[in-house]
């Protein structure tokens, strides 16, 4: 089935904005009043009091089909105040005849005051009536997306068919949310909720871009289980969710920079923090990097808690939390290679590796998430290095305990010539380590397997080194191919 594009109102929007038909103007009045049966201004007054003197400030006033308009909530008529009689001052300033206006006073805020005052649409500069007009159409816009967009999910059958529609609907709105934000140009996030009292060109594009943004968390909302985690995420959820951690964050932050952990150490650990506490409007972050930092927090904070702000236990909660930056990856080899600094000899030196590869390898963490999605997991990255270590210093020293040595290399042994290509056998591999019908924790022993009892047909010696790359990085076309040979497997299970 053909995506049919969802924006395609709001690009209409958008040109309408950007380049107003002169003739527009004669449209807005009719199309405003089907809006509502009434139209009024309201007037915002805010009474203080100062050394026992009563000053007022009036706000310029907003239409009824304003967006803020669902903010003010009026207390219910008949409550009076104290400030009351300077209620016809303020009328007579502003030259408005008290039988043309009501006053009520608001629900949430005692010292504030609406000035309610009938007016014809006809009355609102064009400029006025236009933004009202790209609001109006916005929201009824999103009222008719979100409907159309349930019905045809719900006559998708397959998850990868609803998941497919989800990405591709994420991605136009991301688009069209960062070519909005290039438009704008705002300082902070606060400047896209702020219109100004002109109704410009820009406040246009601000009401625009928060109704965008509605649709991208009613998507998010609607749909979380289907989304692309690796979409950006609309700023708006994440000023809201990261509200939800603000104190935690507050705690972690205050609570490391006052430790006395490794300088090294605690740039690795803030890393994460940074990214959640200094977002701003302009730049990005996804689903997947917002979780992971939160959950980074979360488990950062349960330290905390429990007064242990050691280096060990940061050590264990970045390893559990599969923390597999390149940073922290160096930090724990150079703190392997400082310990091997103790060792008189190098059989002590290979002792104190497989001392160390043994933690690793039983040290806990979470498997369905890590820290850099490109790179190979932590406890996948520091085992290599060892297993690396440890071969290094047999091949260099010639050791002859049999525990040390390393089975030698047969070159004379026949070699399988393989349909595949270096590439294919790595990932072939890779998929049969994944699935567990190769149970072996040693990746090097399988790249020398492969190595030693394998060639294809333009490589006779594959080189270990290859195999590793290719491993760690498997390109589209490599995934297809073994995909379809995977295929041709399953077609003769079938005889």
């Amino acid at each position: 089935m053909k995506y049919k594009y969802l924006l395609e109102n709001y690009d209409r929007i958008i040109n309408q904005i950007k380049n107003p038909p002169i003739i527009f103007s004669n449209d807005l009045v009719p199309y405003l009043k089907k809006k509502s049966s009434e139209s009024y201004l309201i007037y915002p007054v805010d009474f203080k009091t100062i050394n026992k003197e009563v000053k007022y400030s009036v706000k310029n006033p907003i239409h009824n089909l304003h967006p803020d308009f669902g903010k003010i909530k009026f207390k219910p008529s008949g409550n009076t105040s104290t400030f009351d009689i300077h209620i016809p001052i303020i009328l007579q300033k502003l030259n408005i005849s008290n039988n043309n206006v009501k006053c009520n006073w608001c629900a949430k805020k005692k010292s504030r005051l609406y000035i309610v005052k009938n007016c014809e649409i006809e009355d609102l500069t064009h400029e006025n009536r236009f933004f009202l007009y790209c609001y109006q159409t916005l929201k009824k816009e999103n009222e008719r997306i979100k409907k159309a967009n349930k019905e045809r999910i719900y006559n998708l059958k397959s998850k990868n068919k609803i998941e497919q529609r989800i990405h591709q609907k994420q991605q136009s709105l991301e688009n069209l949310a960062h070519s909005l934000i290039k438009e704008i140009n705002p300082e902070n996030y606060k400047y896209l909720r702020h219109f100004s009292d002109n109704y410009n060109k820009t406040d246009c594009l601000k009401i625009t871009y928060i109704y965008l943004e509605k649709l991208h968390r009613f998507i998010e909302k609607e749909y979380k289980n289907y989304i692309n985690v690796q979409s950006n995420i609309p700023y708006r959820s994440l000023f809201i969710k990261e509200k939800e951690i603000t104190n935690k964050l507050k705690n972690v932050k205050s609570a490391l920079l006052n430790s006395e952990i490794n300088i090294q150490l605690l740039n690795i650990v803030y890393e994460p923090i940074l990214k959640i506490s200094t977002i701003n409007i302009k730049e990005k972050l996804t689903y997947y990097d917002f979780n992971y930092c939160s959950e980074f927090i979360l488990e950062i904070h349960k330290i905390i808690e429990n007064e242990k702000i050691t280096e060990d236990a940061l050590i264990d909660c970045l390893f559990y939390l599969n923390f597999n930056s390149l940073q922290f990856f160096k930090f724990l080899t150079d703190t392997i290679l400082k310990n091997l600094e103790n060792s008189d000899n190098n059989i002590q030196k290979i002792d104190c590796l497989y001392l160390s590869l043994k933690c690793y390898n039983q040290k806990q963490r979470i498997n369905t998430v890590k820290y850099r999605i490109n790179l190979p997991s932590v406890q996948n990255q520091i085992i290599h290095w060892i297993e690396e270590e440890i071969a290094y210093l047999n091949r260099s020293f010639n050791l002859e305990t049999k525990h040390f040595k390393l089975p030698p290399e047969n070159e004379l042994s026949t070699k399988f010539i393989s349909g595949l290509s270096v590439a294919q056998l790595s990932c072939f591999f890779g998929l049969l380590l994944e699935t567990e019908i190769i149970k072996h924790k040693n990746q090097t022993d399988i790249f020398k397997f492969i190595a030693q009892n394998f060639k294809t047909k333009n490589t006779d010696n594959i080189s270990i080194d290859s195999l590793k790359v290719k491993y760690y990085n498997v390109e589209i076309g490599t995934k297809k191919a073994i995909r379809e040979k995977i295929m041709e497997l399953l077609a003769l299970t079938k005889h």
